[in-house]
């Protein structure tokens, strides 16, 4: 038996008081019906899936046997996550058919991974595409190349097929003890607005307006996707220096229901709270799509997109594999260019057998942090500077949806976003059972420390947890759920903190270390879908122009970034 109980910060910190002091810091109070009952968990089976953070923390542990056998492969691919599986696909979409790409994971995808049971499939991360702005055009080829471009509009761009964008009631929130529709921040205020809401709502709006519409001396917009195409002008750039909390102070925007929803948005697309992101981030969150975007979503969420890509790369595609050192067989300083080349070892987790790849050329797709731990002699000033949220998400398989489900639930003042219906885009007459998957970030100023007590919990307590939370929306919630599965992301993306995005760091992890060029949403210091995307195609448009492969770019404007 085990009880159940909202969580509120007081509720976390008892669950590990040696982190209560440093957990404490950024979690608000958080409020809701209590709840304190006991339950039967053992109707309900499940367990903590991947991911493979104790074959990855082997990197720092040393002692992994050395190569027995080495092979050449022209091109090495480190990393099957979005901006590696892009990297691939740009490759062989070019005819370039000479490479490898190398993943830790028994799945490809990083955090774009799901899952399937005989319900439904599931995302383990992201689970929706907003519909790609003009700028994203690589994102537009991928999407046309899947058929999920209906027809062209009068002005020549797609328009998508009805089948794939979220269907409706898409949105509802749990707040002042019942359900309404929409959460956004005009629907949000609409329900009770404290004196002054109103007028910092219609501030707010009109500066999301000034943003949308800024055009520089270039004709960049202020934010755009991918963030390379953005304006660099002065004014937008000091934007970085400041978190969002600040901003709101400054501008007076007081309203706390304003807040708290900026702050949810802060934590659904960063895995960080008002306090610690970058106001520059929190308004690209707002000005860089359009203001009506529709969302394209699958039971699988992105993973319909690795899914599609995967299956023209699989005889590219090696999993279980773990990279744990790059060594340039060349001095990168030196005039030598033509005799260059990088050693790769690999253990095969399988076997716990190692091999050296010698490559000519590779395209290290992993998150920054890891390449000081397997790239010999590759020193990157700053890489302090690269902090990242850690998420558990979970699985609730239950017997039937709760009564008006839409795709996305949130319960106001949660420390979670809720959860989205993964069987939503099904045409059933019926209702039966459902898959819904439920996001947590741990949102706090230190997430290392965040990090280690996401991974000292236990299946009981993550059960605890999610039921405790979902408890004063759902009454009796628990005796729909057969089945929780939980997955734990220790550095699920890059976080947006003030100063990164536009500090000397960010931009020099983009520079080559000699064959080695870097691919990865890290690069961009934001972690989304057309940001992976475009640092992995960009890598291989890179590679293929300097080994003279001809190709067609995909990325159009896209190439003047940096």
């Amino acid at each position: 038996m085990t009880a159940i109980r909202h969580l509120t910060r007081r509720d976390l910190l008892r669950l590990s008081p040696s982190v209560a002091a440093a957990l404490a810091v950024g979690c608000r109070s958080r409020t809701g019906r209590f709840v304190d009952r006991e339950i039967d968990t053992g109707r309900i089976a499940g367990s903590i899936v991947g991911a493979s953070h104790e074959v990855g923390h082997r990197l720092r542990a040393g002692g992994l046997p050395e190569p027995q056998e080495i092979r050449d492969v022209p091109v090495v691919i480190v990393g099957a996550g979005i901006a590696g599986l892009s990297a691939g696909w740009k490759l062989a979409k070019s005819g370039f058919r000479d490479f490898e790409i190398l993943e830790l994971e028994t799945d490809a995808g990083g955090n774009s991974r799901w899952g399937a049971n005989e319900v439904s499939a599931y995302p383990w991360g992201a689970h929706y595409l907003p519909v790609p702005s003009s700028e994203s055009t690589a994102v537009r080829e991928l999407l046309e190349e899947m058929g999920m471009v209906h027809d062209l509009g009068p002005d020549g761009d797609p328009i998508y097929d009805p089948r794939h964008l979220c269907h409706a009631p898409q949105e509802r929130l749990f707040i002042d003890g019942r359900w309404q529709e929409g959460i956004s921040a005009r629907e949000l205020l609409g329900t009770a607005p404290a004196p002054g809401d109103q007028a910092m709502l219609a501030e707010f709006e009109q500066q999301v307006r000034r943003y949308q519409d800024y055009r520089d001396a270039r004709g960049r917009r202020a934010f755009a996707l991918p963030m390379a195409l953005s304006s660099d002008d002065p004014d937008l750039v000091a934007l970085d220096r400041i978190s969002m909390l600040e901003y709101f102070d400054r501008a007076g925007w007081t309203s706390e229901r304003l807040r708290w929803y900026v702050d949810y948005c802060c934590r659904d697309d960063y895995g960080c709270s008002l306090e610690t992101t970058s106001a520059w981030a929190a308004w690209h969150y707002f000005c860089s799509r359009d203001e009506e975007v529709e969302y394209l979503t699958w039971p699988e969420g992105n993973g319909r997109i690795v899914r599609h890509i995967v299956e023209r790369l699989e005889r590219h595609l090696h999993s279980g594999m773990l990279v744990y050192r790059i060594r340039l067989t060349a001095d990168p300083g030196t005039s030598e260019t033509s005799t260059e080349g990088v050693d790769v070892d690999v253990l095969d987790t399988r076997t716990n057998s190692s091999v050296r790849i010698r490559a000519r050329q590779v395209i290290y797709a992993l998150p920054r942090f890891t390449a000081t731990h397997v790239l010999a002699g590759y020193e990157l000033p700053g890489i302090d500077a690269f902090s990242y949220a850690p998420w558990m998400v979970a699985n609730l398989t239950v017997d039937r949806l709760p009564e008006g489900a839409a795709w996305d639930n949130v319960i106001y003042d949660s420390l979670s976003l809720g959860y989205v219906v993964a069987t939503h885009q099904n045409l059933r007459v019926a209702p039966g059972p459902s898959v819904l998957t439920y996001y947590m970030p741990l949102a706090v100023p230190n997430p290392e420390v965040a990090r280690r007590w996401m991974l000292e919990r236990s299946w009981d307590d993550w059960v605890s947890i999610i039921l405790g939370d979902l408890a004063p929306a759902h009454v009796g919630l628990e005796s729909l759920v057969t089945q929780i599965d939980v997955m734990l992301w220790g550095h699920a993306m890059i976080r947006p903190v003030p100063g990164f995005l536009w500090g000397e760091p960010r931009r020099r992890a983009a520079e080559a270390f000699g064959p080695v060029r870097f691919a990865h949403s890290d690069m961009s210091g934001i972690s989304l879908f057309e940001e992976a995307q475009y640092r992995g195609v960009r890598a291989a448009e890179d590679l293929m122009r300097d080994v003279g492969h001809a190709y067609r770019s995909s990325l159009g404007l896209a190439e003047e970034g940096v």
